[in-house]
């Protein structure tokens, strides 16, 4: 959900005339039997523009940082601030009155994005390009995960959770330790290699209630 709004947000920034342009619709019907799309020039140009903006960033790789509820409406301070949730993350991006964004261009995209943030125009003004285009991404590259390159060491990070599994199989979960265990090949990669819990002290038990007989019962 933080990522869903911050990245509606990014859009409708760029496109400043936000709602002349985006939510348009282009059916008509309320039933199977009479439901249609609008074929026209108007959604050929809503489309392009979709698919520019899904495109040209790498939404999946955004990074954000959340500024506190005194940047926002000073109406709506203590209704931001008493906001509660569990997860840590998301009772922040309730609290914030502003968020500061980064979002990188992917490669190849770099001169229609200055192009587009300086005319508001896409494409470099020209058509949707075609296959074999450079400026062209399949829809199999679109939904390929970007990948990068490790840089430094990894930490171990502790958060508050209420999912913690003390013992083994106690939850129905087919888990095979009851508590986080690092088998490290190579210690040296993690930032700080005392914290890596590689052994447990819990031994799996396989104990099950069964019926008594009455000279074993201890109500006598």
């Amino acid at each position: 959900m933080e990522h869903d709004v911050l990245k509606h947000n990014c859009i409708a920034y760029l496109l400043q005339d936000y709602l002349n342009v985006l939510g348009q619709n282009f059916t008509d019907g309320d039933r199977m039997e009479n439901f249609q799309v609008f074929l026209n020039e108007n959604l050929d140009k809503y489309t392009a523009l979709a698919k520019f903006m899904e495109q040209a960033f790498e939404w999946e790789i955004m990074d954000y940082t959340f500024y506190p509820y005194y940047w926002a409406n000073r109406k709506m301070w203590q209704e931001m601030y008493v906001s509660e949730s569990v997860d840590p993350l998301f009772r922040s991006f309730l609290q914030a009155g502003m968020a500061r964004v980064i979002v990188t261009i992917k490669p190849g995209f770099e001169d229609a994005v200055n192009f587009f943030l300086t005319t508001g125009k896409i494409w470099n003004g020209g058509e949707v390009p075609v296959i074999g285009d450079p400026m062209y991404m399949s829809i199999v590259d679109e939904m390929r995960q970007p990948t990068g390159e490790p840089q430094g060491k990894y930490w171990i990070t502790r958060i508050p959770t209420t999912l913690t599994i003390l013992q083994d199989k106690s939850t129905g979960l087919p888990v095979e330790q009851p508590l986080p265990i690092f088998p490290e090949d190579n210690p040296g990669n993690c930032e700080n290699p005392l914290e890596l819990e590689t052994e447990t002290s819990f031994a799996h038990r396989d104990v099950q209630l069964s019926h008594g007989t009455v000279a074993d019962s201890t109500l006598d």
